[in-house]
């Protein structure tokens, strides 16, 4: 059930935020049908905000709508995890190489810390912790990168990405070998290589979409279904 949703200055973000947070969550399960009346009656409010705010989540991905059957949560295929993780392997890369001569002794240092932070949080079992202080080890290459027309592509990837990080964490020992990956970025950064970090970013995120490949073409979300009913609270 949705939580109920007050009225506000901004209601159609209030709305788009709280089914884009079901979604990504997985309280909304992928093909899972998005009915305007049901949402407006679980959230208390109109049909409006409830169609406009569907409206954005089609453009961010996390929403599919057919024609004379209705709108449903995206599913994520496996075709879908190669693309979104070729484009970041690509983008994360220059933000690595763009970055690398950037960063201060002290800001490595708190780059590390948070790398730390995540092997803490992995090995009490808080896997959903681990998985953010690695997201904002990410963020914080893309800022000092330091190009304003990077930044918004890395941004709108980042929306479709995070079902995709949601349920690769949670396969076997990968949030580990994460953690070395992101380790060894680090040092590329580091070094002040930019050719070095970026080689290591482009390897951790192959990585990442190899372990994450399942067979060829197929819904990840079926080949991953006792996952995603793991990750429904």
């Amino acid at each position: 059930m949705l939580p109920n949703i007050r009225v506000g200055l901004t209601l159609t973000e209030r709305v788009h935020a709280t089914i884009k947070a079901a979604i990504l969550e997985f309280k909304l399960k992928p093909g899972s049908p998005l009915v305007e009346d049901e949402l407006a009656h679980q959230l208390g409010t109109s049909k409006t905000p409830i169609r406009d705010a569907l409206l954005v989540l089609e453009h961010d991905g996390l929403v599919t709508k057919i024609p004379y059957k209705g709108t449903y949560v995206a599913d994520v295929s496996l075709k879908d995890a190669r693309e979104i993780f070729e484009l970041r392997a690509v983008l994360e890369g220059l933000a690595a190489r763009l970055a690398a001569r950037s960063f201060s002794p002290q800001e490595l240092d708190e780059a590390e810390k948070l790398l730390a932070a995540a092997d803490e949080a992995r090995a009490r079992g808080d896997l959903d912790a681990a998985s953010e202080y690695g997201a904002q080890f990410h963020r914080a290459i893309h800022e000092h990168a330091d190009n304003r027309r990077l930044m918004p592509l890395l941004e709108n990837l980042e929306v479709q990405l995070a079902r995709l990080r949601r349920m690769s964490d949670q396969l076997q020992g990968r949030l580990e070998k994460s953690g070395q990956e992101h380790r060894q970025i680090l040092d590329g950064l580091r070094s002040g290589d930019p050719a070095r970090a970026e080689q290591a970013m482009r390897r951790h995120l192959e990585s990442v979409l190899r372990d994450f490949s399942l067979s060829d073409d197929q819904p990840a979300t079926d080949q991953n279904a006792k996952l995603a009913k793991e990750l429904t609270p």
